[in-house]
C-alpha cells in the first residue's frame, strides 16, 4: 500500500509519495490521503505546499495498474478519485510546487500539473499513457494540460503517449526549472520558503484571480456534452482494448489493439 507523509518545515509543508517500491505508485489511499493534507492547509496556516515523491528514482508513477479493474465496475473508479485528488490540489488556496526528483507518468504527471510551478532534476521524463492503455482520460486532466501546453503539444502527449525527456519539457513549459539532481531539491525548497514569506493574503488572492482569469476562457459543457464525454469514455473503459492494454503492461510486452 502506497503511503503519504507530511512534513511540516516552517511555513512549508511538503508532502511525499512514499511508494519506492512501486515507483511511488498511487492507490485510492494515498489519494485519500493527500486531499486530507490539501484540505488542512487554511487550517494550519501553510504558505506553500511541495509534492515529492520518495527516493531519487520516481516522482509518481501514476494510478497504481494492478489495482485498476476492467470491464463494468460497481464503487469508486480509479478515474474519478484520480480527479478528485486533482481538484483538492488545484483548490489549496496557496502556491503548490511539484518537486520532480524523479519521472512522472499518468497521474503522477497530472499531479505535477495540478500544482502551480514544477521544479525538475535533470534526468527524468514525463509522460502519459492512456492511449497506450486503452483509456480515455478525464476531462479535467486533459484541461490542465491544455491549459498549459496550448492544443497542438497537449494533442502530441496524449495522442503519442511518448515521453518527453527534461529538456524538452523545459522548452516547451512542462516544467519551469531544470536544474542538476544534487541542487534541485534544494532550489524547490528555497523557491518554496521565497514564496512563503511575502504577504500570504497578496499571494493567495493573486492565485485565486488568475485562476478565474483562466478560468474565464473555458466554456462550461453543457448537458448533451457532459453525457457524451461520459458515453466515450465508458465505452472505452469497458472495451477489450483497454484488458489488454492492462495485460501487456503487466506482461511487459506490445499490446495488440483491435478497435473493440
Amino acid at each position: 500500500m502506497a503511503d503519504v507523509t507530511v512534513e511540516d518545515r516552517g511555513l512549508v509543508r511538503v508532502v511525499t509519495v512514499d511508494h519506492p517500491q512501486k515507483r511511488n505508485a498511487l492507490d485510492y489511499g494515498s489519494l485519500r490521503r493527500i486531499e486530507e493534507a490539501c484540505a488542512a492547509v487554511p487550517r494550519d496556516g501553510v504558505r506553500c505546499l511541495v509534492f515529492r515523491g520518495a527516493g531519487d528514482k520516481a516522482f509518481c508513477s501514476g494510478f497504481d495498474i494492478e489495482a485498476i479493474p476492467t470491464g463494468p465496475q460497481e464503487g469508486d473508479r480509479p478515474d474519478l478519485a484520480v480527479e478528485r485528488t486533482m481538484e483538492a490540489v488545484e483548490a489549496v488556496p496557496c502556491p503548490t510546487i511539484a518537486f520532480l526528483n524523479g519521472s512522472a507518468f499518468g497521474a503522477g504527471g497530472e499531479l505535477a500539473v495540478s500544482c502551480d510551478l514544477r521544479v525538475a532534476r535533470e534526468g527524468i521524463s514525463l509522460g502519459m499513457p492512456p492511449a497506450k492503455l486503452g483509456v480515455v482520460y478525464p476531462i479535467g486532466g486533459l484541461r490542465r494540460f491544455l491549459s498549459l501546453l496550448g492544443p497542438a503539444r497537449a494533442k502530441e502527449l496524449f495522442f503519442t503517449g511518448r515521453p518527453v525527456e527534461a529538456e524538452r519539457a523545459l522548452r516547451i513549459g512542462l516544467v519551469d526549472r531544470l536544474l542538476p539532481a544534487a541542487d534541485a531539491e534544494r532550489a524547490a525548497l528555497e523557491l518554496a520558503e521565497e514564496i512563503a514569506q511575502n504577504a500570504p493574503l497578496a499571494v493567495q488572492g493573486m492565485k485565486r484571480i488568475l485562476r478565474l482569469l483562466e478560468a474565464a476562457h473555458e466554456r462550461a459543457f453543457t448537458p448533451g456534452e457532459r453525457a457524451e464525454v461520459d458515453r466515450t469514455r465508458r465505452i472505452a473503459f469497458e472495451s477489450r482494448d483497454t484488458a489488454e492494454g492492462r495485460a501487456a503492461f503487466l506482461e511487459k510486452r506490445t499490446p495488440r489493439f483491435r478497435g473493440e
